[in-house]
């Protein structure tokens, strides 16, 4: 076993008790909130804590391409709306909104709850409004109506025609949701969520347990939610200690090195999330080996070698 490091602190936001010093209130949609995802020195991954009143939207009813959205569900019985109808969650429930017309959505109160979204940081993305029939991107908010074909304005041949656009369904099935304060197993949440650019694990802890052995990522960004417990938080400055409602963000390469250890007396249970796709390339110092993950399939394990050409550094640990 390696010596424990100092302990110090590290960038975390606790989605229960975090001061939501965002308002805003227009147009009959209201909501507190506050956002993590600077806070923590995220790139790939955002993040916002909100609050919302009973029978009052947050936003307009709308759905992405090219950006997932995760809503978990912190307290209260928060509405969601989707095109299936409407229905009330509980707290630690997870729905995904994945891109697309599928993913269309919008919340009211009461509850807390915080919503990570990916894509953001790769364009190019537009969100839709089905109630007003707008739509939104990096070039700003139109109507769809307004709508008109490639060569529209082009050329000399003249004016062309307008186009009809082609809109979303009415209804479509309803999203799935799993309870992550339920779960009895670990289990891969992208799959059971229909999710595509974000996955995830609700992993358990016993008293001495620990994590996947402290690594780092090329290619990825991972987050922590602690959902239980009292864990220690191995990270390269040290280690910190963590609670219930701690959000911790690990950034690609070595600034993200990481690893969970409970070294307390009661069972920790964690909510790992994180960015998906290839090239991702795991690097684990303390043995001095690589995942290699350029492609599909379970990944190439190579070990490093010092000046000197030997290679049996240490097993996981």
């Amino acid at each position: 076993m390696c010596e424990r490091s100092p302990r110090v602190p590290v960038k975390k936001v606790n989605i229960l008790g975090v001061e939501l010093e965002e308002r805003l209130d227009e147009a009959g949609f209201r909501h507190s909130a506050t956002s993590a995802g600077v806070r923590l020195g995220a790139h790939r991954i955002g993040a916002g804590v909100y609050e919302a009143e009973p029978g009052v939207p947050i936003w307009p009813y709308h759905y992405h391409h090219g950006i997932e959205e995760w809503l978990y569900v912190i307290a209260g019985a928060p509405v969601l709306r989707e095109p299936a109808g409407e229905r009330t969650l509980t707290p630690g429930d997870l729905v995904c909104f994945p891109s697309g017309h599928v993913g269309a959505h919008t919340v009211k109160g009461p509850g807390r709850f915080v919503i990570f979204s990916t894509g953001h940081d790769a364009e190019p993305w537009m969100s839709v409004y089905p109630d007003s029939d707008k739509v939104s991107g990096p070039g700003g908010v139109l109507l769809r109506k307004s709508a008109v074909g490639y060569w529209h304005g082009e050329g000399t041949a003249g004016r062309s025609e307008p186009v009809e656009v082609v809109r979303e369904p009415e209804t479509s099935p309803s999203r799935p949701a799993v309870n992550a304060l339920a779960l009895r197993e670990t289990v891969e949440l992208g799959p059971l969520l229909g999710a595509n650019r974000l996955d995830g694990t609700v992993a358990d802890f016993d008293p001495g347990e620990g994590s996947d052995p402290y690594h780092y990522v090329y290619g990825r960004e991972e987050w922590l939610l602690v959902l239980a417990g009292t864990p220690t938080l191995r990270h390269p400055q040290g280690e910190s200690p963590l609670e219930a409602g701690d959000l911790v963000c690990f950034p690609e390469g070595p600034a993200g090195a990481h690893r969970l250890i409970n070294r307390g007396a009661s069972t920790v249970r964690a909510l790992f999330l994180t960015t998906t796709g290839v090239p991702a390339n795991v690097r684990y110092p303390d043995a001095r080996r690589w995942l290699i993950h350029n492609g599909l399939g379970d990944g190439v394990e190579v070990r490093e070698t010092d000046t000197l050409g030997r290679s049996d550094p240490p097993p996981l640990r």
